[in-house]
């Protein structure tokens, strides 16, 4: 691997920054992707990168990318991503791992919810496996907000928002809860993160209950074949989980984990 290289890569995409793409023929339509970052590399020296991307039209979606540097493809099961949505701070939608079913050199996975009119973002994780005994986890950066008008409130001003209000602090349990759009692992997440669940009602979902990586390509490629955006990946199916109260204990809603 030529570290030079990929290092210069990545200063330009830096001073690049974020980058918005306006669509033909949409109104207010955006691509907005974040700034590129390292993803690690696997046991044989194939260096990674990944990225996050919002769109909000046609349809609102968070993806989330690793691709090699150079387009190496790597085994089955080498590469995953879990996509995240979030709305003003809190989970719309969160896809667990997805893991590549074929030899590739890239993969996308993106999310399919929407939690209303509102202001949203784009970040997740991608694996990469080391080749001897772990993958490596990587945070994609962040994108830039784009805003999105729910279908029934098209005929508003286009600056009308339904925004969320994140709280933040610690019950009486000891469990601490609020936003996790700014975490750069589960380890940073609070006990107890903001979402939005199946109904829009807004609580906190346990960390816990989100997906981490595979002990291995041979965990990953003995989950479940599915069909993601057109992608055939390899995957857990969806769970349905508890969305409660700030107290940790009053369920008030659901929220399910794609």
């Amino acid at each position: 691997m030529k570290i030079h290289a990929l290092r210069k890569t990545l200063t330009i995409t830096a001073l690049l920054g974020a980058v918005t793409l306006a669509v033909p023929g949409a109104a207010h339509a955006e691509t907005v992707t974040g700034w590129v970052g390292p993803a690690g590399s696997n046991g044989a020296g194939v260096q990674f990168l990944n990225t996050s991307t919002i769109i909000n039209s046609p349809n609102l979606t968070a993806q989330s990318k690793i691709y090699s540097v150079f387009g190496q493809q790597v085994a089955p099961g080498d590469i995953g991503v879990r996509a995240r949505l979030f709305k003003s701070g809190a989970l719309c939608e969160a896809v667990g791992y997805k893991y590549s079913f074929t030899g590739a050199a890239s993969l996308t996975i993106g999310t399919t919810a929407t939690c209303g009119t509102g202001s949203y973002n784009s970040h997740g994780f991608t694996a990469v496996w080391d080749g001897v005994s772990a993958y490596r986890e990587a945070l994609t950066f962040p994108s830039n907000p784009v805003n999105w008008t729910a279908p029934a409130a098209r005929s508003a001003a286009p600056s009308a928002t339904d925004e969320t209000t994140v709280e933040s602090g610690t019950n009486a349990s000891g469990q601490s809860y609020g936003a996790g759009d700014t975490a750069a692992n589960d380890a940073e997440l609070p006990d107890l993160v903001a979402a939005i669940g199946t109904d829009g009602v807004q609580g906190f979902i346990e960390k816990s209950a989100l997906d981490t990586a595979a002990a291995s390509p041979d965990e990953a490629t003995a989950l479940e074949k599915q069909n993601v955006g057109g992608t055939d990946v390899l995957g857990s199916a969806p769970k349905t989980v508890p969305v409660y109260a700030s107290d940790g204990t009053t369920q008030i809603s659901e929220f399910t984990i794609s």
